[in-house]
């Protein structure tokens, strides 16, 4: 089968403008992103229905030049827990080391530091069981050898049903 070909060359995009995530309880969803990454809520851009009722919150994260919504969606939150459709930025390895410190004296349990194809990274799971990735901006050599295949952290258990 061959690629269709086109004249009229691809639009541009300038950046990403949201991150959306789905949430079983908007405000416990709020106050564990405002723990773990020291969000805040941007209380004037809330959204509710017809009835008046809060069905999302906006969130500035520090390092982020968008901010993220948590949208109350608990059948979609349900069905994605363990995957990872965001993964954040971090310097180094030794970011990683503080991260890995930072949740745990929070009680967040996490993958701790795991070595990737080229660099390091972390899990950590929201509380709808969302993971989210811290990867280092670091990187060593490629290294498939050595690299973490086989940890729970990397599962996704709707694929295991």
């Amino acid at each position: 089968m061959s690629e269709p070909t086109s004249t009229v060359s691809t639009p541009g995009v300038s950046g990403v403008s949201l991150l959306k995530v789905p949430v079983s309880d908007l405000l416990a969803s709020a106050e564990w992103y405002s723990r773990v990454f020291s969000a805040t809520r941007l209380a004037q851009f809330d959204h509710f229905d017809e009835q008046g009722q809060l069905y999302a919150v906006m969130l500035a994260v520090p390092g982020l030049t968008f901010p993220m919504q948590l949208r109350l969606a608990p059948r979609t939150a349900q069905a994605i827990a363990g995957f990872d459709p965001v993964g954040f930025a971090v310097p180094t390895r030794d970011d990683l080391e503080q991260w890995e410190s930072f949740l745990s004296d929070l009680g967040i349990e996490n993958s701790k530091v795991l070595r990737g194809l080229v660099g390091w990274f972390l899990i950590v799971r929201d509380p709808d069981g969302l993971s989210i990735r811290l990867f280092s901006d670091e990187h060593h050599d490629v290294d498939p050898d050595n690299a973490v295949t086989d940890s729970p952290w990397l599962e996704y258990p709707a694929e295991s049903h």
